[in-house]
Formats: structure tokens, sequence, C-alpha cells
């Protein structure tokens, strides 16, 4: 085999081996796991390298996951015992080239390759083919759970492990109203090994459970952080009264689908703010409730109130809107944002009360 013979099968092996990485991502992202995941453990095991992680776990508990990972890793061990049998012969060739030229030309061949495969445009192209292709000719489920739960947009799956002293203990869902400060609990594991999925409002939270739960990240961190404090059952009943409150009394009573919490630093540009700016004329996002740095909380405020440093604020409203207030540099760059809201939903047809104009 001449040199330039080699180095043609060289790159279609390195073009296949490619591929069928990409395809086995794809697969893997059928099955639920997110695209980044995917990536991941797809190339380790193309790479027979192992890691020990949570993720790992759920490809070996998988049935479909661990058939794809093992066919990988089959197809792993052929194309590198390929690339090395082929990178040996390109140098043992009949060519005159010298074997430093030889050397150069492999190096750009590879560094083409590399390149080539590192491309997120090119990436993003054969992924969507992939995904087409196998939505055709296989039966895996095509749902991405971490996109379809829109995790990466500050939403957040997680546990919490309840213990005696928490306020949760000893009541039911339908008292405690977690989903109305932004946090649903998909499922409750008992103490004794029992699975309660998707419980309903009767369903009572006892010691020793571990929480299944979905929201807000903010939301989140902030129950599992006053879960335990003596006056934290008061504070919940406060936050979800003054929400109820405020969503009753107010224009944003049909556009309160999501809570977040916010906390504004000393450099903030919201600091001096009051919540009237913040809402620009019912077009931003409501605000229901502050709580400040020594833990007092303030629900019922005048629209003329006034954000401090330090203020954690309690506010509610569509993703679009709450994320424009979250990534907002000035108030400028806020109004500018709240108005390529308003104007997606004119182009929708979206009728919200309150988000008009």
């Amino acid at each position: 085999m001449t040199f330039f013979q080699a180095i043609i099968v060289l790159v279609i092996i390195l073009c296949v081996n490619l591929l069928i990485n990409r395809i086995a991502t794809v697969a893997l992202t059928f099955t639920g796991m997110s695209r980044e995941m995917a990536r991941f453990q797809s190339r380790s095991a193309f790479c027979t390298v192992g890691f020990t992680t949570n993720e790992a776990e759920s490809v070996v508990n998988h049935p479909v996951r661990r058939r794809i990972i093992m066919l990988l890793m089959l197809a792993g061990n052929a194309g590198f015992v390929g690339i090395i049998v082929t990178a040996v012969n390109s140098f043992g060739g009949d060519s005159t080239m010298p074997s430093f030229a030889k050397m150069l030309m492999l190096v750009g061949v590879l560094g083409a390759l590399w390149a080539i495969g590192s491309s997120k445009w090119i990436d993003d192209k054969l992924f969507r083919l992939i995904s087409w292709t196998l939505k055709r000719v296989s039966n895996l489920e095509a749902y991405d759970y971490h996109a379809l739960l829109h995790l990466q947009e500050g939403y957040y799956i997680t546990t919490i492990e309840v213990n005696d002293e928490d306020w949760l203990v000893g009541r039911s869902l339908a008292q405690l109203r977690l989903a109305d400060v932004g946090v649903t609990i998909l499922g409750i594991k008992r103490a004794n090994g029992a699975f309660l999925g998707a419980p309903v409002g009767g369903a009572s939270i006892r010691d020793g459970d571990t929480l299944i739960v979905y929201g807000v990240r903010e939301s989140i961190e902030r129950l599992d952080r006053q879960r335990g404090d003596v006056d934290g059952w008061e504070k919940h009943q406060q936050v979800v009264a003054a929400k109820q409150d405020h969503a009753q009394t107010t224009e944003f009573s049909e556009t309160a689908l999501s809570i977040f919490e916010l906390t504004v630093k000393r450099d903030s540009w919201i600091v001096g703010r009051t919540l009237q700016d913040l809402r620009l004329n019912n077009k931003g996002v409501a605000v229901f409730g502050v709580e400040h740095q020594d833990g007092t909380s303030v629900t019922k405020m005048p629209d003329t109130y006034v954000a401090q440093a330090g203020d954690r604020l309690f506010c509610y409203g569509d993703h679009d809107r709450m994320q424009a207030l979250k990534t907002a540099q000035d108030m400028m760059s806020y109004q500018a944002a709240i108005k390529k809201c308003c104007a997606k939903e004119r182009k929708l047809g979206v009728a919200t009360q309150g988000y008009s104009g």
C-alpha cells in the first residue's frame, strides 16, 4: 500500500468513526439523555474509557442505552485497530516522499478532520440529519427530557431529603401548596422504599421521605434553605397568600405562569428602581413580595416601593419576561427585551391580559 493510498484509507476510517459516534449520540438522546451527556457517554464508550458517575449508572440500568454503548465499544475497538494499522503502513510504503513530509501531511489531515469534527455548525447539521433518519428507521423513543423540561433555562430537578425537624413533615401537598411558590413534587420516595409517582394533594410528607422536585432553581433553593427554620412555615404561608392576593387583584392574574426569586445585588441596576418601573405599565414582571437582608418580609408593597441592595424579590410572570429581568444590564436593555416579548406575542396572536400594547 502506497502512502497516499494509506492516507485515503485512514481518512475513510476516521470519518466512519466520527459518523458512528454522532449516530450513537443522537440515539442516546432519543432515550431521554441530554445532548451534552449523550455526547460525553458516547465518546467515553467509543474510546473504551469508563467513568463511575451517576450518568454512567443510568446508561447501564437502561436496556436500550446499554445496547447502544455495547455496540459503540465494539466499533471503537475495531476503529482504533484500523487507525493504528493504517498509520503504520503509511510510513512503510514504497513512496519516495521523505518521512518528515509524510509526518507533516499526516498531521495536516488529522488537523483538518479534527476541525471538521469540532465544528458546531457541522455538528448541528449532522444531528438533525441523523435524527431525521433514525426517526424513520428505528423505534427509539425520541424525547430529550433535558430540553423538554427546559433545565438549561433556570429550571431544575433535584431531590430533597426530609427530616423530622422540617415544617414539611405532617402536612399534605394540598396544605403546603408548593406549586404556588414555583416548586412541583414529581414523586415521593418513602423511608421504607415505597414510591409515590405524581402524588396528589392528599399525599402527606413524612419523616425520612425523599422528595423529587422540579421548578425554578431559586424557589427550590429557598425551600431547601428554609424548610428547617422555626418560622419557615409562617413565611411560606405569607408568600403563598401574597401571591394569590396579588394575582387576584392585578392585571397579571392570567400571566402567573412561573414564580422566581431575584436577589438584588449592590451593583445591580435594579437598586433604586420602584416596583412600577419593573412592571413597565403592566408589560413587565410582577413583584408580590420582598424579603430583606435581616430576614423580615413585606408582602403588600405599593408600586412606589424602591428596591434596595440585598432585597430578595418574589416575582411572577411568563418565562421570557423573567429571563429579561435576570439578564438585563440596565433599564434600557430591560425595556428592549420586554418590547421583544410583546412583539413576539402579537406575532403569535397571544391575547395575554396586562401584556397587550
